[in-house]
C-alpha cells in the first residue's frame, strides 16, 4: 500500500474510530430499563435496571467519552500534522492512538465481563437492557479495532528536523 494509501485509510479509520467510540458510550448511557415482577399475592412491583449501577458499565461510559476525545485530537493532529510543529519532542499522535485503543479495549472487556457475569438472573428479568449493554459493549470493541488499525495503517506524522542529533529540541524546522 502506498503512503498516501495509507494515510488515507488511516484518515478513514480514525473517523470510524470516533463515531463509534461516540456511539458505543451513547448506548450505554442510556442503558436502562424498567421491569415489573409479579410478587404474587403482593402484587405487582417495579424496579429500574441502569447502566448506572454496575461501576464496569460507568467505567465504559467514561471510557468511551475520553476516548472520543483522545480520537478526535489524534485525527485532528494527524489531518493537519501540527503535532510535529507544536510538540516536536513529543509523538503525540502515537500517544493519543495508545491512549484510545487502551481505553476502548478495556471498556468493551469490562462491558462484556459485566454482562457474562450476570449469567440469567439479570437478562432475563431485563432482556432490552442486556441487549443494549451487549450491543454498546460490541460497538466499543469494533471502535478499539478501528483505532489500532488506524494507527497501523498511517503510522503518526513523520518528523522532520527534530529528534536524535537536537536533543529533542526542535529549531522551528519541524
Amino acid at each position: 500500500m502506498a503512503d498516501g494509501e495509507g494515510k488515507a485509510v488511516s484518515l478513514v479509520l480514525r473517523i470510524v474510530a470516533l463515531c463509534l467510540s461516540v456511539a458505543a458510550a451513547a448506548v450505554m448511557g442510556t442503558a436502562s430499563q424498567l421491569v415489573i415482577v409479579d410478587d404474587g399475592d403482593r402484587g405487582l412491583s417495579t424496579y429500574t435496571v441502569s447502566y448506572s449501577q454496575y461501576n464496569a458499565l460507568k467505567y465504559f461510559v467514561a471510557s468511551g467519552a475520553i476516548a472520543a476525545v483522545c480520537s478526535a485530537a489524534a485525527l485532528y493532529l494527524f489531518a493537519v500534522r501540527a503535532s510535529a510543529a507544536a510538540f516536536c519532542s513529543l509523538p503525540l499522535v502515537t500517544l493519543l492512538d495508545a491512549a484510545a485503543q487502551g481505553l476502548l479495549f478495556s471498556a468493551a472487556g469490562a462491558a462484556f465481563a459485566a454482562r457474562g457475569a450476570w449469567g440469567g438472573g439479570v437478562c432475563d428479568a431485563a432482556a432490552a437492557f442486556c441487549w443494549k449493554v451487549s450491543i454498546a459493549a460490541g460497538v466499543g470493541a469494533i471502535a478499539a479495532v478501528a483505532a489500532a488499525v488506524a494507527a497501523l495503517a498511517g503510522g503518526a506524522p513523520q518528523r522532520r528536523g527534530c529528534g536524535s542529533g537536537s536533543g529533542g529540541s526542535c529549531g522551528g524546522d519541524c
